[in-house]
C-alpha cells in the first residue's frame, strides 16, 4: 500500500543548517520525494504531528497539497495496481504540472514568502515579477522558458535603458524562482535555462571618502535640536561599528550588549559581529532615547509588524543617508 507524508529531511542539509521538507512517498518498499520548496532548521518542524512549528497559514497549504496528492494515490492505484514507486511519484508530478504557469507559481511563491515574514524578499519578487511582465507573457509552462527567451528578457531590458547590474538582479530572481520549481519537481533538472547563462558584472567606481572628508564629518558641530542631528549621530556609529549596516543599527537592542561589547547577527549574511563598547560609542548611545531598541528611531508598534517594519527601515535608512550626505556637504563647504 504506497503511503505519502510530510518529513524533514535530514540527509540533505544546508550551509545555514536548513533541511529542505518533501512529501515522502513509500510504495512496495521504495521511497521518493516530492519538494515543497520550503527549509527548516529540526527546531521548527514537529515530527509527530508532521507540521511546522507556529506556521498555522504554511500548515493550512502543505495538508491541502497533502491532501490532494493522497487523493490522487487512490486514483492511480485503483486503475494501475502493478504501478512502481517512480511511476507513482511522476503520476503526483504531472497532476500538479497540468494547472502550474511561471505566473502562477510565482504567486504562489510570494504567498508562501508572505506567510513566512520574509517580506523584504516579497517587495524583491514583486517588483522584479512586475518589471519582467512588460517584456514576457509568464502565462506558460516552465518548460517554454529557453535559454533563448532569456536571452530576449535580456535584451529587452537593456533597450529599456537598464545597466548590466540592474538586468543582473532581474534575472537573477528569475533564476531563483526556476530553482524553486526545480525543488518542487514541476521540472527536472536537465530544463533548466540558465545552464549556459553567463552573469557579467560591470565595474562600479567605489565611493570612498577621503581623510579630510571623515574628519570634517566627525567633527561636525551641530545642535542637539538640529533637524539633522540624530542622522549625523547614526553616521557617526557606523563609523565607530566598523561600517554597521543602518538595518542592523537600528534594529540593536540591550540584548546585544554584552560583556563590554555590542555582538549581533548581520541580518543579510547571518554572519556574527562582536564589536568594544568604547566610552566614544556609550556617549553617542546616550544622546538618544531608547526603546525596544537602543537608538529608538523605530516605535515599538512598527517591530511588531513584520511588513510594515521593511517600509519603516527603508524610509529611515533613505532619510539618514540624505542627512548624512547634506550635513558632511555643508561642513566641507564651510572649510
Amino acid at each position: 500500500m504506497a503511503t505519502i507524508k510530510l518529513v524533514l529531511d535530514t540527509r540533505r542539509k544546508r550551509k545555514d543548517q536548513h533541511y529542505p521538507l518533501v512529501f515522502r512517498l513509500s510504495h512496495r518498499s521504495k521511497t521518493r520525494e516530492l519538494g515543497t520548496g520550503v527549509y527548516l532548521m529540526k527546531s521548527q518542524f514537529n515530527k509527530e504531528l508532521e507540521k511546522i512549528v507556529s506556521d498555522d497559514i504554511l500548515n493550512d497549504e502543505l495538508q491541502q497539497k497533502l491532501l490532494s496528492h493522497k487523493s490522487k494515490l487512490r486514483s492511480v492505484l485503483l486503475e494501475q495496481p502493478d504501478i512502481d514507486v517512480q511511476a507513482l511519484k511522476e503520476c503526483l508530478i504531472n497532476s500538479v504540472k497540468q494547472h502550474q504557469t511561471i505566473n502562477s507559481f510565482w504567486k504562489e511563491e510570494i504567498k508562501r514568502m508572505t506567510n513566512s515574514n520574509r517580506h523584504g524578499g516579497v517587495k524583491v519578487y514583486m517588483q522584479v515579477k512586475s518589471a519582467l511582465e512588460n517584456v514576457i507573457d509568464f502565462n506558460i509552462p516552465f518548460h517554454d522558458l529557453t535559454y533563448q527567451k532569456i536571452l530576449e528578457i535580456e535584451e529587452a531590458l537593456f533597450l529599456r535603458g537598464m545597466s548590466r547590474n540592474g538586468v543582473n538582479v532581474y534575472l537573477r530572481t528569475l533564476r531563483a524562482v526556476c530553482n524553486k520549481a526545480i525543488n518542487y519537481d514541476l521540472v527536472g533538472y536537465e530544463w533548466y535555462p540558465f545552464r549556459k547563462y553567463k552573469f557579467r558584472k560591470d565595474k562600479t567606481t567605489p565611493r570612498v571618502l577621503s581623510l579630510d572628508e571623515v574628519r570634517a564629518y566627525l567633527s561636525l558641530n551641530l545642535s542637539p535640536t538640529h533637524i539633522y542631528y540624530k542622522s549625523w549621530l547614526v553616521g557617526k556609529l557606523i563609523f565607530m561599528l566598523r561600517g554597521i549596516n543602518v538595518k542592523d543599527l537600528l534594529l540593536l537592542s540591550s540584548d546585544n550588549i554584552k560583556n563590554g561589547r555590542i555582538i549581533y547577527k548581520r541580518a543579510k549574511t547571518g554572519k556574527i559581529y562582536s564589536i568594544k563598547l568604547t566610552d566614544e560609542v556609550k556617549e553617542v548611545l546616550e544622546q538618544f532615547e531608547p526603546n525596544s531598541t537602543l537608538l529608538g528611531l523605530i516605535k515599538d508598534n512598527d517591530l511588531k509588524n513584520k511588513e510594515r517594519l521593511i517600509k519603516v527601515i527603508m524610509q529611515r535608512r533613505k532619510v539618514i543617508n540624505t542627512h548624512c550626505v547634506t550635513s558632511a556637504k555643508s561642513e566641507l563647504e564651510r572649510a
